[in-house]
């Protein structure tokens, strides 16, 4: 009798404790689910882009305003140790904007949309076009703007209205061939408003190459051919 006391005891003491630890909060229980950046538009991608060019461009104009001559009293030695440091706090500004921006792990999904041009019944073959052109940052003599060379995807600049712009476009000659059979091709056709090429890049910054003092990098990842409404991957290839 004496021992089941005790034993009533103790689990009375144990379910008072639990009861007084504090009850996991809402954000403990349910994790904020991240922002997708799988799935962007081309405005919405073009800003990013603008964001990161714009940054790297004001702090290297910075950069070279700081060392472009040498201080009236400052020695040629005094003087050179300067560039050296300025160079160092410059290359690790940049650093630490990849570091807050997640540029080093990001990698940013943008969707174009896709135009099923024609069907090959005989060959199976569908050609397939992109439009859309991404507005994107470009060369300046201080900052290469550039994307690394690869089969599918290129930049170009030209001049608009009298105006310099720069775009990302798909390099297709003259057409995607897409080798599908008739009845995929038939129900791709039905769903071509959500039909579309993903392509995924990631941002890169950092020091240029001798000529320049910066680099703006936007590298391609992968290219698919996607329907997204009925979330198929028709096709898919590796840009690294």
């Amino acid at each position: 009798m004496r021992t089941t006391r005790k034993g009533l005891l103790w689990l009375t003491s144990i379910c008072a404790a639990l009861m007084l630890l504090p009850s996991p909060s809402r954000s403990q229980q349910t994790a904020a689910s991240p922002l997708s950046e799988d799935n962007l538009s081309p405005s919405e991608f073009s800003a990013i882009l603008k964001e990161a060019w714009t940054f790297l461009k004001e702090e290297t104009d910075n950069h070279k305003k700081t060392i472009r001559e040498r201080l009236e009293f400052e020695t040629t030695a005094e003087f050179a140790k300067r560039i050296v440091q300025a160079r160092q706090r410059y290359l690790a500004n940049i650093m630490k904007y990849v570091k807050d921006k997640k540029f080093d792990q990001r990698v940013l999904g943008v969707l174009v949309r896709a135009s099923l041009v024609h069907y090959d019944a005989d060959n199976e073959i569908y050609a397939v076009t992109c439009p859309t052109v991404l507005d994107a940052p470009y060369n300046i003599p201080s900052i290469l703007t550039d994307v690394p060379n690869n089969p599918y995807v290129a930049l170009a600049d030209s001049v608009k209205m009298g105006y310099r712009t720069s775009s990302i476009y798909l390099k297709f000659t003259p057409s995607f061939r897409w080798r599908v059979g008739r009845d995929v091709a038939k129900a791709a056709k039905a769903d071509e408003g959500d039909v579309f090429f993903k392509l995924r890049f990631k941002v890169q910054m950092g020091q240029g190459d001798g000529k320049r003092e910066a680099r703006f990098s936007i590298a391609p990842q992968q290219i698919l051919f996607i329907n997204q409404k009925t979330n198929t991957t028709y096709w898919q290839q590796s840009l690294r």
